[in-house]
């Protein structure tokens, strides 16, 4: 009896360049395989180029263009790459399925860095902010510098620089204070008690007009907010360039006005006193009498009747009797 033995080959990554080991393959199949791959390289940079200029014209010239061109980049190249392969007879298929599982098991050990990538093309697409822009994010205020594929920079007013990552950027309050050309601040300001509001109001709005740089409109508004523990406090409120040196020096103004026009004016600007008292001799009997027996009236309380003196009382020790 013969027994026939019959081999399978199972297809491999490997097994493409098997392929194209064994193949006899002539020189004028390397030079059509490597002028593709040469064309594919010149259409790729041209590609590349051409989707940046278009997309900085939308998206501004950042991280966005500059993504985003480099994809359109890498596909071309990738068709141009897979094409000159099969022109070498190359099987392309168990090769492309090894690269994506080889991709897939590095997208999982560099979660946080693909993270961070996609967070950036969300930025750049959605653009809450620009470069240049002043923001607040989460604890950290500055002027954009950048926003690259892991971070977004900040110069920080203090002149430090502040990067961030996307994705806790991308899951925490984004206050963007430079989007609008005017932005609106308060100043508080607390009078002392006894002072005439009607005056203090009128004198409080001349002040506000005294400031250059505070803007005619909207209009600002000077308002009474409460009665605080040792003041009555307004509250004026005021619109100004939105850039943050331009908010401090807008409030130091205001500042200078408000205590000029209020000194000038004799109004108090209250503040928290503390009255030390050295305390005196408590008389011997403050009330001069004996109270005798206290009941006082509410009106949602159940008058209790005075209890009989003469009846037997539950419990003798409270009466001072024992039987």
């Amino acid at each position: 009896m013969t027994v026939t033995m019959l081999h399978f080959r199972v297809p491999t990554a490997d097994s493409g360049v098997d392929d194209l080991l064994e193949q006899g393959l002539t020189s004028t199949d390397w030079l059509q395989a490597g002028g593709i791959l040469l064309g594919a390289i010149a259409v790729a940079i041209t590609a590349n180029r051409i989707a940046r200029a278009i997309v900085s014209r939308s998206l501004g010239a950042g991280f966005g263009a500059i993504i985003t061109a480099r994809i359109i980049g890498y596909l071309i190249f990738l068709v141009g790459l897979v094409y000159a392969l099969n022109t070498l007879g190359v099987r392309v298929g168990p090769l492309l399925g090894a690269l994506g599982l080889s991709g897939l098991v590095l997208a999982l050990a560099l979660q946080k860095v693909v993270e961070n990538f996609v967070g950036a093309l969300i930025l750049q697409t959605r653009r809450p902010f620009t470069v240049g822009d002043t923001v607040e994010l989460g604890d950290h205020t500055g002027v954009v510098a950048d926003v690259d594929a892991r971070t977004v920079v900040l110069r920080g007013l203090d002149g430090s620089m502040i990067r961030l990552p996307n994705m806790e950027v991308l899951n925490s309050a984004i206050v963007n204070l430079t989007r609008e050309s005017a932005r609106r601040s308060e100043l508080q300001v607390g009078v002392a008690y006894d002072s005439n509001l009607e005056h203090a109001t009128h004198v409080l709005s001349q002040a506000v007009d005294r400031v250059t740089r505070i803007r005619n409109a909207p209009k600002p508004q000077v308002l009474l907010r409460q009665f605080g523990e040792s003041s009555i406090d307004f509250s004026i409120f005021y619109w100004h360039t939105s850039d943050v040196p331009s908010e401090l020096a807008t409030t130091h103004d205001l500042m200078l006005a408000v205590h000029h026009a209020l000194a000038d004016e004799g109004i108090t600007i209250a503040f928290p006193q503390l009255v030390v008292w050295p305390g005196h001799d408590a008389a011997d009997n403050p009330y001069a009498t004996n109270p005798g027996e206290i009941f006082t009236g509410q009106p949602s309380a159940t008058p209790s009747p005075k209890p009989d003196e003469s009846a037997p009382s539950r419990w003798p020790w409270r009466s001072g009797r024992s039987d």
